[in-house]
């Protein structure tokens, strides 16, 4: 049974942003997104939204993208021409709605089926890049006033696969979740 996946991941603000960013740019990335459980909603908190989008944006242009079996390679194609249509009009609909394409949003050099890695920045969770399984390489990152807010926003979705969530402090997270 394929549950389909629209899984958000989290950056607290006292998350070591050296891992968070690289960690999280990963969690959609792999696999160029075709992960039922890739983290393709990337939550962070508003104080850090504009640095830790410019830092993911500056990781993801150094993301090596190539043949599959290039042991150099950091992200390969992916798996389909039909993939790669469904995957483009994704694209072109998060501009439509007004996203904004902060990186990537192109077709990949080389022969296959590439796209750039892609990171959305201004995305609103009623938009369909934040609500539809996208399945390649792209992130809408959105941000997020406090734990109570993030935490209904990251809940209200029909796909509820898997989540991730970067810390120090993990009691923080665990006791609001409690309460």
């Amino acid at each position: 049974m394929e549950l389909g996946g629209k899984s958000p991941n989290i950056i607290l603000p006292d998350a070591d942003m050296s891992k968070a960013i690289p960690g999280a740019l990963m969690g959609i990335m792999f696999n160029q997104g075709q992960v039922c459980c890739a983290g393709s909603r990337l939550y962070i908190q508003k104080k850090s939204y504009d640095n830790v989008v410019a830092d993911l944006v500056s990781h993801a242009k150094n993301i090596k993208q190539g043949a599959g079996l290039d042991p150099t390679t950091q992200i390969g194609p992916l798996v389909s021409s039909e993939q790669l249509e469904r995957v483009g009009s994704y694209i072109e609909k998060g501009k439509s709605e007004g996203a904004e394409v902060v990186t990537g949003g192109n077709y990949g050099q080389g022969e296959g089926y590439f796209v750039t890695p892609t990171i959305f920045a201004g995305v609103e969770d009623e938009m369909t890049i934040a609500k539809e399984e996208i399945f390649g390489p792209v992130v809408a990152a959105m941000p997020f006033d406090d734990l109570d807010d993030v935490i209904n926003r990251a809940n209200n979705s029909e796909y509820g696969l898997a989540a991730g969530l970067w810390t120090q402090d993990v009691k923080k997270p665990i006791m609001w979740l409690m309460n």
